[in-house]
C-alpha cells in the first residue's frame, strides 16, 4: 500500500506492471478496485497507476465543497506524476476519472502522450430529448439524498435508488449484482457521496470550450444505452481532431463493469496501436 501526502489529502495509490506509463481514473461511488479485474491485460506492456480520489476508498474524504472541483483531482493526478517522477504519459479514466482526464489535457497538454475517455462526465452536454426538470424539483431531490446519507448512510440510499429504479438495468435485473453494488457502495465515505457527488453532477469541466485544441491520439468510449453521457460522448467525438471512437451495445453506464471484456479489449487495441504508430482514428460498434 502506498500513499502521498499533500496539504489536504492523504492519497491511497498503486502501481502495476512496467512499461509505457498508463494512469487509469476511477468514476464517482468507486476507487482503483474497479480496475482490479483489467490489470491482467492492460498491464501486459504498460505500468498501470491507479489510486483512490479524494472521497473515495482508502483517500481522505474530507468534508466540505471546497475540497472538491475537477481542478482539485486533475492537481492530484499531477502531485501523483510528479511524485513518481513521470513527467509525460497516457492519461485516462471512466466518467467522473474521464472528466479529470480531460481537465488534466486542458491544464497540462504537454504531459499528455493520449487520452483514453471513457463514459465521460462533466463535458456540459445533454440530451436534447430529455425531460427538463425545474431546478428547484432537482434541488429538493439532492437535499433529500442527502438528508438520508447523513441521517441513515450510503447504504441505505443505495437500497432505496434500487427500489427506485434508478440503478444501472444490470444491477436492477441481477440479484448478486445488486449485492456486489451495495457492497461497493458501503465502501464510499459519506463525505464522498455529499460532496464529490455536487461537483460532478452539478458543474462541467473548466476550459471545456477549448476541447477541439487537445490533438493528442484520443480514445472515447461509451454504452448505447448511457443516455446521460453518451450525447457528451458523441460530441467529444465531432469536437477532438485525433479520436477513435468505441460505441459498446447492450450496455449504459460503467461500461468497464458491466461489458468487460469489450471495453477492456477496445483499450487494450488503441494502446497497441499507439505503441505500433499504427492508425488510431476510426469509428466501430462492438
Amino acid at each position: 500500500m502506498s500513499t502521498l501526502s499533500s496539504d489536504d489529502i492523504n492519497m491511497h495509490y498503486e502501481v502495476h506492471g512496467s512499461g509505457p506509463p498508463f494512469f487509469l481514473h476511477h468514476g464517482l461511488t468507486s476507487s482503483c478496485q474497479t480496475w482490479y479485474q483489467h490489470l491482467p491485460e492492460l498491464t501486459r506492456n504498460h505500468q498501470v497507476v491507479i489510486w483512490d480520489a479524494r472521497g473515495h476508498g482508502l483517500t481522505t474524504a474530507p468534508a466540505g465543497d471546497d475540497y472538491y472541483s475537477w481542478e482539485l483531482m486533475c492537481d492530484d493526478l499531477d502531485r501523483l506524476m510528479q511524485h513518481l517522477g513521470i513527467e509525460r504519459a497516457i492519461i485516462g479514466g471512466l466518467s467522473m476519472g474521464s472528466g479529470v482526464s480531460q481537465t488534466f489535457a486542458l491544464k497540462y497538454p504537454e504531459k499528455v502522450r493520449a487520452l483514453v475517455l471513457s463514459d465521460s462526465a462533466g463535458t456540459g452536454v445533454r440530451a436534447t430529448t430529455a425531460t427538463t426538470v425545474p431546478r428547484e424539483q432537482l434541488q429538493r431531490q439532492r437535499d433529500e439524498r442527502e438528508r438520508v446519507i447523513r441521517e441513515y448512510g450510503v447504504v441505505e440510499q443505495t437500497r432505496r435508488t434500487i427500489a427506485a429504479g434508478m440503478a444501472p438495468r444490470q444491477v436492477q435485473e441481477n440479484e448478486k449484482l445488486q449485492q456486489e453494488y451495495l457492497e461497493r457502495l458501503a465502501r464510499f465515505p459519506v463525505n464522498g457521496a455529499i460532496y464529490a457527488n455536487r461537483f460532478v453532477m452539478q458543474t462541467s469541466v473548466p476550459g471545456r470550450e477549448r476541447t477541439a485544441e487537445l490533438t493528442m491520439p484520443t480514445l472515447i468510449v461509451i454504452g448505447e444505452e448511457d443516455a446521460g453521457c453518451r450525447p457528451g460522448a458523441e460530441w467529444l467525438r465531432d469536437t477532438l481532431p485525433t479520436r477513435r471512437f468505441v460505441l459498446l451495445t447492450k450496455v449504459g453506464h460503467s461500461s468497464s463493469r458491466y461489458k468487460p471484456e469489450a471495453w477492456c479489449k477496445a483499450v487494450v487495441d488503441f494502446l497497441d496501436d499507439l505503441e505500433r504508430d499504427a492508425d488510431i482514428q476510426g469509428e466501430f460498434t462492438v
